[in-house]
């Protein structure tokens, strides 16, 4: 009886261990509704201009807040804009969305309209340097932030694995 303690206890906490592995991601791919999947490394976001933002929220939270000065980002829509989409006629990018898939399985969804015809998508960043860390060297890699949401942080992800382009039916 003892020994089943035993096993079922280190069965146990080396399931919580896991549950708080970092989960980090060294690059992402762009699948769904386009031409040919893309994949995305590190090196990929470096060959894109670099902008430097301050007094930025970058938490994933919207109940809490965590402000960065000195950051380093990328515009999400360039990296976007290196896939072709699948469509017939152009009106048809009105029902495409992009949902966006972290490691931890968190998800979160932007319109096709959101991104190429809003403020939100003149502000939605991959982030490529924090704290003078270049993003190799960040635990919350790859981070989407959004600087344009009323609510700041609810729509900021870490460990983004995937952008799945999908069109509404």
């Amino acid at each position: 009886m003892k020994n089943l303690l035993f096993i079922i206890s280190i069965f146990t906490s080396q399931l919580l261990s896991a549950q708080n592995a970092i989960q980090s991601t060294s690059e992402f791919k762009i699948t769904g509704m386009v031409k040919k999947e893309k994949t995305i490394s590190l090196s990929d976001l470096k060959q894109h201009p670099a902008i430097e933002l301050n007094d930025v929220n970058v938490s994933c939270s919207p109940k809490q807040e965590y402000r960065v000065s000195g950051i380093k980002v990328v515009l999400l829509k360039n990296i976007l804009d290196s896939v072709s989409f699948q469509y017939e006629k152009s009106r048809m990018l009105n029902q495409y969305y992009f949902l966006f898939v972290a490691s931890d399985g968190y998800k979160m969804v932007f319109s096709f309209n959101e991104i190429y015809n809003t403020e939100i998508g003149k502000n939605l960043f991959l982030v490529t340097e924090m704290s003078g860390k270049p993003i190799a060297d960040m635990d919350n890699r790859i981070m989407i932030i959004t600087t344009k949401d009323f609510k700041g942080g609810s729509r900021n992800m870490k460990w983004l694995e995937k952008i799945i382009v999908c069109k509404a039916e």
